[in-house]
């Protein structure tokens, strides 16, 4: 199993271009519609674990998500196990954990670009640039030490660090309007 280990922040592309850091663009902007989906006695959100339908281009992204145990190594940003797989047909996908008792109850959706940077100590981290209908986000992904000195060289510090999820921001931005959980789409 692989670990992500990752951090959002309230910035744009260019904050790392002005901090020294090299981008290459790896996928151009695309739309992003994602389904995140539990039984409804909400068997996964009770562990913190997460189980997600991506499309984009065509094409999907099955991901599992759970908390890292206790034998993973402590992190200051956001640390979970992940496990992935392509799909070629997201909406077939949504009808099969359907009929087996996981039911869509989120969607979110969002234009992303992904680049690979490069730091000046040579260390490399995946960057993704975020447009959601909550604002703006770039997404650190990568080693620990990589994400740490990219957030040094943007003169951030933890309290900067967003570790929560969409959802959650989702929640967050919906409270603040005095409105229940919607979903998060344009």
């Amino acid at each position: 199993m692989s670990h992500e280990i990752e951090v959002k922040l309230k910035l744009g592309i260019q904050a790392l271009e002005q901090a020294g850091i090299a981008l290459e663009l790896m996928t151009p902007r695309h739309f992003e519609d994602n389904w995140l989906l539990d039984t409804a006695m909400r068997q996964l959100g009770t562990k913190s674990s997460v189980l997600r339908v991506r499309s984009a281009n065509g094409k999907g992204v099955l991901t599992y998500k759970e908390k890292a145990g206790n034998d993973a190594p402590s992190s200051q940003f956001k640390l979970r196990i992940e496990l992935e797989t392509e799909l070629e047909s997201p909406p077939e996908a949504l009808a099969i954990f359907d009929r087996l008792g996981f039911h869509r109850f989120f969607r979110y959706q969002k234009y992303r670009s992904i680049y690979e940077a490069t730091l000046p100590s040579q260390n490399h981290l995946h960057v993704m640039a975020d447009e959601t209908p909550i604002g703006n986000f770039l997404e650190l992904e990568g080693e620990e030490e990589a994400i740490a000195e990219a957030v040094s060289l943007l003169g951030l510090t933890p309290a900067d660090y967003i570790l929560e999820s969409y959802i959650t921001l989702q929640l967050r931005h919906c409270q603040q309007q005095g409105k229940p959980l919607e979903d998060m789409v344009f």
